[in-house]
């Protein structure tokens, strides 16, 4: 017996190779979830036992599109703080949103996936130093005075679209998927104040170079690869790397728009060496001219993902919204009599005129429509994702229990923006009512994460604000939506994290203008 192990030892074959490796991998699981279920500093903290000893629980439920709802109901059942991987933390209660997302908080590695490109754009960069320096080049072009120049612009979109639309359905009587039109007007203004011109998708009424599906395709590997980290990391310093980072090459997912990208910017560099200008003064040529303090222009790659994230941010999820306001008040009878009442009284006033209001007006004169936007943007986020950061030293804590320095802590707008103890009992009901109350109003855009949180919030923010009070608006005065009898039921679908409805099949009529009296 001595001498056989002792030769075992000596001369091992394959087979006690690979049953050494799986004896190996055996134990360090089973290590892991000792380890992490019983003896890691998270583990006071309560949450399902799969998600407590590995990230393929949450990376399971994301790619099966099951995540938020798992979610939202473990928030139900253990509390405000869940633990859902072994190192993080998701709080459902929206007053720690300072708490979670202040100035000097990091973002993880959840952010670096590669599956948007190789380059990082300011969404994906993790200090909250490098941000905060390369922010302030490009921020300019977002202002709110700079997007109100812009409206003029954003309302000839808005008018192309609303004429289309009567051409092909409002004079025909033709039933159409809203979901598809919803996003076509938000990608041509964002190609049109972005890049100097739209792109086609309202007069083609198409997805232009199948955009708009090159980015849904490409977002469940952007959420499982997110929730695998920093397995992801490490894979990315493999040869496996060239299978998980996007590229132009694609012929599906996001290679389709950076290869568009790629082609927008070349053209936009040509025309630059070649000394033809046409005047305009769009986001492309503010990334172009913008120049560090050292009087550098801005890294090409670091150009070239910041424009990627102008087409995947700025259209897509504004126009998300569009349509879960569309859908809220389709299903909301009562809710879309009052709205319509409210904005044929301010027409009738002279408040309001004809063509599209100024946005300043919209605010000013119709206070139930803008609830009706804000009370969408609050239960339909397009982004019903975890947006995870760092806890910073000395750690932090949450409800009588710590979470030290290095912990990965969360919110989820979804599930943050439900939240009865802020919005009360009938939180997850549309409600536009809830925001004419001005010191609730305040109350609740301190403690929403629609468009992120502090010193990191959307900076397509005005743009996006100035699309949803202008273009439903006007598309309500002009035509009155139906819902298709016998129709497939409209449905909201969540990829990777990012939300989309489909199957929003409608009729329009044509409106009589409400004039002034």
């Amino acid at each position: 017996m001595v001498l056989a192990g002792k030769d075992l030892v000596a001369n091992p074959t394959a087979s006690d190779l690979i049953l050494g490796l799986l004896g190996y991998i055996a134990l360090r699981f089973v290590y892991q979830i000792v380890y992490y279920r019983f003896f890691h500093p998270l583990s006071a903290f309560p949450g399902p036992f799969w998600g407590s000893v590995t990230r393929l629980w949450i990376a399971w439920h994301n790619l099966r599109e099951t995540e938020v709802p798992t979610v939202h109901a473990l928030t139900k059942k253990y509390g405000p703080v869940v633990r859902i991987t072994p190192t993080l933390l998701l709080v459902s209660d929206p007053i720690k949103l300072p708490d979670i997302y202040h100035r000097n908080a990091d973002k993880t590695g959840h952010y670096i996936t590669g599956s948007f490109g190789e380059s990082e754009s300011l969404f994906n960069i993790r200090s909250h130093k490098t941000h905060a320096s390369l922010r302030k080049l490009i921020a300019g072009p977002y202002s709110f005075s700079n997007v109100k120049r812009m409206e003029p612009l954003i309302t000839a979109r808005i008018d192309d679209w609303l004429n289309k639309l009567g051409e092909n359905f409002g004079s025909t009587g033709t039933k159409f998927d809203f979901s598809w039109w919803a996003v076509f007007v938000v990608y041509d203004i964002i190609s049109e104040i972005g890049f100097g011109a739209p792109f086609g998708f309202i007069q083609q009424g198409q997805d232009v170079g199948g955009l708009v599906q090159g980015f849904h395709d490409g977002l469940p590997a952007f959420g499982l690869l997110a929730r695998l980290h920093p397995f992801t990391s490490w894979v990315k310093t493999t040869f496996l790397k060239k299978y998980l980072v996007a590229k132009p090459e694609d012929n599906t997912g996001i290679g389709v728009l950076i290869r568009f990208r790629d082609r927008l910017v070349d053209e936009r560099l040509r025309d630059i060496a070649e000394g033809k200008s046409t005047g305009r003064v769009d986001l492309l040529q503010h990334f172009v001219d913008a120049r560090t303090d050292d009087g550098k222009p801005l890294d090409i790659d670091y150009l070239k993902a910041e424009v990627l994230l102008v087409l995947l941010a700025g259209a897509d999820t504004t126009g998300t919204v569009f349509q879960a306001l569309v859908h809220h008040l389709l299903v909301n009878p009562d809710i879309y009599e009052k709205m319509m009442a409210e904005i044929d009284m301010a027409a009738r006033e002279g408040l309001i005129p004809d063509n599209i209001p100024d946005y300043s007006l919209i605010l000013e004169y119709l206070p139930y429509y803008v609830a009706c936007v804000r009370e969408t943007l609050r239960l339909n986020p397009p982004a019903p994702n975890i947006f995870p950061r760092y806890v910073s030293e000395p750690g932090i804590e949450l409800y009588g229990k710590f979470a030290p320095a290095g912990t990965e802590i969360s919110g989820n707008p979804w599930i943050m923006q439900r939240d009865p103890a802020l919005f009360g009992p009938d939180a997850e009901e549309f409600r536009p009512e809830r925001w004419l109350d001005a010191d609730k109003t305040k109350l609740y855009n301190k403690h929403m994460l629609t468009f992120g949180y502090g010193s990191r919030v959307c900076l397509g923010r005005n743009i996006a604000m100035m699309e949803l009070f202008k273009a439903p608006l006007q598309f309500f005065r002009r035509y009155t939506p139906r819902v298709v009898p016998d129709s497939p039921s409209a449905k909201f679908v969540i990829k990777g994290g990012i939300g989309f409805w489909r199957d929003m099949w409608i009729t329009i009529d044509k409106r009589p203008v409400v004039r002034q009296l």
